[in-house]
């Protein structure tokens, strides 16, 4: 008889236990700025389906930021962590930018007050960065060691995914206009700008030193 219950998964990866721990607190970080920019926004936008999403989306931000708290402890992050509950329950609440000029950019977004450009900030440049570093991560750690992340960052992914569609959507409707357009267009560049000079959600390689 062959050997049928073949697993292709070799073990290695990139990172360490410390490293994976430090990007997991930035993404969640980063989850929570989706999460609470979607909250604070819902009952001021004044497109009524705008309203519902970005409630469900809310929604949506907070269990993934609960989803990556819970592998926090799994890689002895103790910090916030409820040590009473049952280990598969557990959820560090530890959630942290890799440095001020990432917090700035955060800020920069939350504080407008524009509804496309709003969505903008948040879907075309928040989301569409997670999304790139989370599909990044699951291509280079360690597929047994970390299957636990990577489980987590592929269920996050289906539902993020599905933002960016509607995202997109949303601002083809919204910018319908060629001055509208291009004032998304300088407010996406601006955000860019000091998205790039943060170095991302996981900062400048010298952030992961301190």
């Amino acid at each position: 008889m062959p050997e049928l219950a073949v697993d292709p998964r070799k073990v290695g990866g990139a990172f360490s236990v410390d490293e994976s721990a430090r990007r997991i607190i930035h993404y969640a970080f980063a989850e929570k700025v989706c999460m609470t920019s979607a909250a604070a926004w819902a009952s001021t936008c004044p497109t009524i389906k705008v309203k519902f999403i970005l409630g469900e989306h809310c929604y949506h931000d907070s269990i993934h930021a609960f989803w990556l708290g819970q592998r926090l402890p799994e890689l002895r992050v103790l910090e916030g962590a409820d040590l009473d509950a049952p280990p598969t329950l557990r959820s560090s609440t530890k959630a942290e930018p890799p440095n001020e000029e990432f917090l700035k950019f955060c800020e920069e977004m939350q504080m407008q007050d524009d509804e496309l450009l709003r969505l903008v900030g948040l879907y075309r440049v928040m989301k569409t960065h997670l999304v790139v570093y989370y599909r990044h991560h699951l291509l280079v750690t360690d597929p047994v060691c970390d299957g636990p992340t990577i489980r987590i960052l592929n269920h996050i992914l289906l539902e993020e995914e599905e933002h960016l569609k509607w995202g997109q959507g949303i601002y083809e409707e919204l910018a319908d206009t060629p001055e509208r357009r291009r004032e998304a267009m300088e407010w996406q560049t601006h955000l860019e700008d000091l998205l790039v000079r943060s170095g991302g959600v996981l900062g400048h390689p010298q952030d992961a030193l301190k």
